[in-house]
């Protein structure tokens, strides 16, 4: 049973008690009573509730979360801040009435009045987190993410996307531009599967200052645990390559056999308030993610696509090609904007072609329609050896398919009588981020088909020739 904020019984003065670690809270409760009797010539003393308010802004939980904590609607605490708080710290502060639009520049301001004791102590371990030193755009997705993370404060976020499109290069980026604004930041990795209590034991560890955390713990107790370093602090977990825990050759989605409890911890740190978040890479969206989107809206998901033309250019360009417009917008097209498919093709571009798109294309489209490295082959294969048999049906007749397919057509094509089943093989598909799902908008019919990249990588590996 999810608790609300009306079976909670609370002390107004018991609320946001980490600001008192941090700020000097007798002298802001007394230089701002005495604005509060200049504004409004009433008692210097603030409120349990104003003083509620203000612990809650200092450390960064919004209105709104300190609206649930106190039992107020939204609405009421705003009229509350706008009314009072907000009022007085522009006094305190120097500044003209009215001018304090977000509630985010109440700590900064009154920061830099002095009023704050000690500066916290950040850390952060990177794991095996890439090391950046050259990002091209994504800037649209850098913003989205911001917001939901920062702003919106959700406490899960899924960045999905096929293999070497870019997911955990992006989430490097963000991290490290936003996490000035978490105490403890930690990257690990999820490529070997490693236990739920593996996972939380080394999480627990660092989050809560190296204290003692015991494999031979219930998950349970270790979840606890956990969710109590993500209430005390603001921290950033970011787990990447979450696919690995997911069980192939059936739906995709589903947690493989000893990994089940991975479901006990998203749900958590999905639903339980707190003010951290979890940032999950996966080139596989599991099923839980999607029920638990539609339970609150602290949790979400960004599916990858290929970088734009005009950011995938900077890829060439990095690499010293001669601008050859038209063939640099075919081989963008060819590649799908795929990151690590640029990165991995404009070398062979330069030892085999003398650095000439043209000439590559032409030699290209005279053999097969795309060249594929093999590095990024591997990891398409790897995606393929996860599929189901009605998936490995699906994908050999839209292989064998260069033009959009309807429904109706794949559904005879491959001569299944159960809608539901094509159906659900066709949204585990989508789940994998293997098929690109598309509306046809002179018919209003949903089409189906493989980008160049998987088309033929699939049927070289499956040797598919008709």
């Amino acid at each position: 049973m999810q608790v609300t904020c009306s079976s909670i019984n609370y002390r107004e003065d018991q609320l946001f008690s980490e600001a008192t670690k941090l700020w000097n809270l007798n002298s802001l409760y007394t230089d701002l009573a005495k604005q509060k009797q200049n504004n409004t010539k009433k008692e210097p003393q603030l409120t349990k509730v104003e003083k509620a308010c203000l612990r809650g802004l200092l450390p960064g939980c919004s209105p709104r979360k300190i609206a649930n904590a106190l039992n107020w609607s939204a609405a009421s605490i705003s009229v509350e801040l706008s009314k009072g708080l907000y009022r007085y710290v522009e006094l305190l502060t120097g500044r003209q009435q009215n001018v304090l639009k977000n509630w985010r520049d109440i700590s900064q301001w009154l920061e830099a009045e002095g009023y704050k004791t000690s500066i916290p102590i950040r850390r952060q371990d990177w794991g095996v987190s890439p090391d950046i030193s050259v990002f091209y755009g994504r800037t649209e997705e850098l913003t989205v993410l911001e917001q939901w993370i920062i702003r919106d404060n959700c406490r899960l976020v899924t960045l999905l996307g096929m293999g070497g499109i870019g997911k955990t290069a992006l989430a490097a980026q963000l991290a490290r531009e936003i996490q000035g604004n978490f105490d403890l930041v930690v990257w690990r990795s999820l490529h070997y599967a490693p236990s739920i209590n593996q996972l939380l034991v080394d999480l627990i560890q660092f989050l809560d200052n190296q204290q003692q955390a015991d494999l031979s713990e219930k998950t349970e107790v270790l979840i606890s645990r956990l969710r109590n370093c993500l209430r005390q602090k603001r921290c950033l977990v970011v787990l990447d390559d979450a696919e690995n825990i997911m069980r192939c050759h059936t739906h995709a989605g589903q947690y493989q056999d000893g990994c089940e409890k991975y479901a006990q911890l998203l749900r958590q740190v999905a639903l339980e308030r707190h003010q951290s978040c979890l940032l999950l890479i996966s080139r596989e969206k599991p099923l839980q993610i999607e029920l638990l989107e539609h339970k609150t809206p602290c949790v979400r998901s960004l599916k990858l696509r290929g970088l734009p033309k005009e950011e995938a250019e900077k890829i060439l360009e990095s690499k010293g090609f001669l601008r050859e417009q038209k063939e640099w917008d075919e081989l963008i097209t060819i590649y799908r904007g795929n990151c690590l498919a640029l990165h991995l093709v404009t070398p062979i571009i330069q030892d085999f072609f003398d650095g000439s798109v043209s000439q590559f294309l032409s030699w290209n489209n005279m053999i097969i329609p795309v060249i594929i490295p093999e590095p990024l082959r591997e990891i398409l294969v790897r995606q393929f050896n996860r599929l189901n048999d009605l998936e490995n049906k699906i994908m050999c007749y839209l292989a064998t398919n260069r033009t959009l397919v309807s429904l109706e057509k794949l559904r005879n094509g491959i001569q299944i009588d159960s809608a539901s089943e094509l159906i659900n093989a066709l949204k585990s598909l989508e789940r994998r981020s293997i098929i690109e799902v598309e509306k046809n908008i002179q018919t209003s019919q949903t089409i189906f088909q493989l980008q160049p990249l998987i088309r033929i990588a699939f049927r070289e590996h499956y040797n598919i020739r008709s």
